[in-house]
């Protein structure tokens, strides 16, 4: 599964000068036309037309009227799957020149407060990029770099970090499919403290459940039952 691949490879993204960079430690995978969750599973729309476009493309949507969110096409044209971007860690943190770059970007959209405060001191830069919306902001991506192609060299790309030693799958977070909510999509590098943080009640396993197939299956159960 492409959000397995995914948790330890690195984000890079070249602006203003300077390389900014961090190992994703945290993916939710969406599975297209077999998940309700997914924003193609009723098909193309103007806001989720680049899932449906070629492989390793940057997908990147609004919510909640307040944050981006950042994804990489993941299947074909008919499969119309994604992976979100839920987590990473930032990479340069010695370096600091591509940090503080980071940290602008998640001040520029951040309130006024406490949290805006403890960034601007650089108390927050072991999680700067933790939680998808801060993710997206920690790189300054918007909408005007949806369909970016991660695959090569350029603006944004992915390239080879380090592979977890393990991880953990557990349900996605915030979904409200009856179906598809409790589905083990969410894939953590158990070792990481960027990680987001759930409920230590929630269930979690070793490998992802259900498959694509199986949930293509109850899917299909589901709408005959309509």
């Amino acid at each position: 599964m492409v959000a397995r691949a995914l948790v330890g490879a690195l984000l890079v993204r070249r602006a203003a000068g300077r390389l900014l960079i961090a190992r994703i430690v945290e993916t939710e995978a969406y599975g297209g036309l077999a998940d309700p969750s997914s924003h193609s599973f009723r098909g193309a729309t103007p806001r989720c037309a680049t899932m449906f476009g070629p492989v390793g493309r940057l997908y990147v949507y609004f919510t909640y009227g307040a944050h981006f969110c950042i994804n990489v096409v993941a299947g074909s044209r008919r499969a119309a799957t994604a992976v979100l971007l839920r987590a990473a860690e930032v990479a340069d943190l010695a370096e600091g020149a591509g940090v503080e770059a980071m940290r602008r970007g998640r001040l520029a959209r951040a309130r006024p407060g406490a949290t805006a405060g403890r960034l601007a001191r650089g108390e927050l830069d072991g999680r700067l990029a933790t939680g998808p919306g801060n993710l997206a902001a920690a790189f300054s991506f918007d909408r005007r770099h949806d369909g970016i192609d991660l695959t090569r060299t350029g603006e944004a790309w992915l390239a080879a970090g380090q592979p977890p030693e393990r991880v953990r799958w557990t349900p996605r977070v915030g979904l409200s499919s009856p179906l598809s909510s409790g589905w083990l999509w969410r894939c953590v590098d158990a070792g990481s403290d960027a990680a987001t943080r759930v409920p230590a009640t929630w269930p979690s396993s070793w490998r992802p459940t259900p498959t694509i197939a199986a949930a293509r299956r109850a899917v299909a159960r589901a709408r005959a039952a309509e």
